[in-house]
């Protein structure tokens, strides 16, 4: 029964999920199990070198991303030639690997499925980039948006 329900929700995560290049997207994933890996600063550094190399390759505009503990939040705009799929397949083999190296682990590193929002308004983007920077706060993990170190973003974030 569990697993008819989790193939389920699956299917219904990816049913009607289009991408296409240059369109800029909202995307959230967590870790297996809710485990929390990104405590430590060399696992969080990991996403950050990983998203560096796909701009670096055009693979994908990093907009912003917030690391935590457990999970992952991004906006990303889509370079030439790629999908939602393809990036995130890529992004998440890649980093599974290093970090398990990284934590001498082997196992699961990312859940399958991923959240995914194409943002279509500059107001739209304004408030996702705010609310990924003040997701640490929400989650206790420090007072001020501005004192957490995994978050990067090409923008100046202007408090709420």
């Amino acid at each position: 029964m569990a697993d008819d329900f989790h193939t389920g929700c699956l299917h219904r995560l990816r049913r009607g999920r289009w991408s296409h290049p240059g369109n800029v997207y909202f995307i959230s994933t967590a870790t297996a199990r809710k485990q929390p890996f990104f405590g430590k600063a060399e696992l969080a550094q990991i996403i950050f070198d990983s998203l560096e190399w796909l701009q670096a390759q055009g693979r994908a505009d990093i907009v912003c991303c917030v690391v935590m503990p457990d999970h992952l939040h991004m906006v990303v705009q889509l370079g030439q030639g790629q999908t939602l799929s393809a990036l995130m397949d890529s992004f998440k083999g890649f980093t599974g690997r290093r970090i398990n190296e990284a934590a001498k682990r082997d196992g699961p590193v990312w859940q399958e499925q991923y959240y995914d929002h194409c943002i279509r308004r500059d107001e739209d983007l304004n408030e996702i980039i705010r609310y990924c920077h003040e997701n640490p706060v929400r989650a206790g993990l420090v007072e001020e948006a501005d004192e957490y170190p995994f978050w990067r973003c090409k923008f100046e974030v202007d408090a709420p």
